[in-house]
């Protein structure tokens, strides 16, 4: 926002939306080329302006960096700024360049061919690594995503695999049969290192196929391969193939969009570990429900999802889950936002039997038996004071990016 305000200094930036001669709503989605796409919605809300609006549509690429997505979008928010400021008296200071460089012309119609007929590759790998002078931890993976995606077809595979070692060293008081301290030399007690790793392994794969058979209906599935040793699973296979219907057409979903899918579900249950129910492989069928909404509108965001599924072969075998994200402006200065999600579960068929160490479970290395889960973060916002204040001042700015202590 910072960079905008200061690219942009023919119009004044208004804390309180409401008092705004122009309204200005920016919704974003990811495009099949891996960038994003942003919608500008500029909507007239006083004076003389009130009543006109406009839509614009901002592309960019996967490998754009931060600065020429922000730059890019900064020049279409001044585009369809333009026509408001015209009619304003700081239109007869604005000067506005239609020149547009040649070769970004020529390369704008290399574009509209395709020689890649719409496919895109990405791999990538990352890693992490945390040390402290009695625990270490690293993790690292990669992946591999293919996709093609159209008006009419969504096609993807996807990859990844994940490794996670972690080395814990316990200083433990040294002490004879009779729990009596051991010495040394000097009359000190020996204190003994007890080392202890943890290995955790994930990889999986993924393909989905989707068709839209019209503006609203779609057909399609998915097909997924994991292995997770926390869930027990030493490999799990899936097919899904399902329906969808979205109540709004494919041309607002950046504002709003209902979608309803059913799908049957197969799957191959590979485990690690016999589970509770004297299970180590199985296949399994079952069914589920999964709708969502979400409204980008100028009062904020709201996305609600909701999924119900069971085992066909046992109807006590089911869990259900509800998830909300909302940001919402109940006034022009007070907003709220949630983030909630919950979920009741009575189909932990993946649990494993035996007796499990308290490290096993410190290290997140098996998954405990839970009828529910609850994660909640939520907040709100007042702000008070100057509508005007476009100022910017980054001296002194943040902790030179430090995440630790100071």
């Amino acid at each position: 926002m910072d960079f905008i305000r200061t690219e942009i200094t023919a119009v004044d930036f208004y804390r309180d939306n409401q008092k705004a001669d122009v309204f200005l709503l920016i919704n974003t989605n990811r495009s099949g080329g891996g960038g994003r796409q942003y919608q500008l919605i500029f909507s007239g809300q006083q004076n003389i302006h009130k009543g006109r609006a406009d839509t614009l549509y901002v592309n960019n690429k996967q490998t754009d960096t931060d600065f020429e997505v922000r730059e890019k979008l900064t020049r279409f928010i001044k585009l369809g700024l333009a026509p408001f400021v015209a009619k304003t008296i700081a239109g007869e200071e604005v000067e506005i360049n239609m020149k547009t460089d040649s070769d970004m012309l020529e390369d704008t119609l290399q574009e509209s061919v395709d020689p890649w007929n719409y496919w895109v590759f990405n791999m990538g790998s990352d890693a992490n690594i945390e040390l402290e002078e009695l625990s270490s931890e690293i993790n690292f993976g990669g992946d591999i995503n293919i996709n093609r995606i159209t008006d009419k077809w969504k096609i993807s595979l996807s990859g990844r695999i994940d490794e996670r070692l972690r080395r814990t060293i316990q200083k433990e008081p040294r002490v004879d049969d009779n729990g009596d301290p051991v010495l040394d030399g000097d009359g000190n007690q020996i204190i003994d290192e007890v080392v202890n790793n943890f290995d955790v392994s994930e990889f999986g794969f993924s393909h989905q196929l989707v068709k839209a058979i019209s503006p609203q209906w779609s057909y399609g599935y998915d097909i997924t391969g994991r292995q997770n040793t926390r869930f027990n699973y030493k490999f799990q296979a899936s097919f899904r193939p399902a329906v969808e219907y979205n109540f709004f057409p494919e041309a607002v979903q950046n504002s709003r969009f209902l979608r309803v899918n059913y799908g049957v579900e197969v799957r191959n249950n590979n485990y690690v570990e016999e589970t509770i129910y004297g299970a180590l492989d199985e296949t399994r069928v079952l069914h589920s429900l999964r709708a969502s909404l979400g409204l980008n509108q100028r009062w904020g965001n709201l996305e609600v999802g909701y999924r119900f599924r069971n085992y066909l072969d046992d109807f006590n075998f089911w869990s259900t889950g509800l998830n909300i994200r909302a940001e919402v402006r109940i006034t022009g200065n007070f907003s709220f936002y949630v983030r909630a999600e919950g979920n009741y579960v009575k189909d932990q068929i993946y649990l494993a039997s035996g007796d499990f160490t308290e490290q096993d479970i410190l290290s997140g290395r098996v998954t405990l038996p839970s009828a529910y889960n609850i994660d909640t973060r939520f907040g709100f916002n007042y702000r008070f004071g100057s509508n005007l204040n476009n100022f910017v001042n980054r001296r002194f700015f943040g902790r030179a990016n430090f995440v630790g202590n100071d």
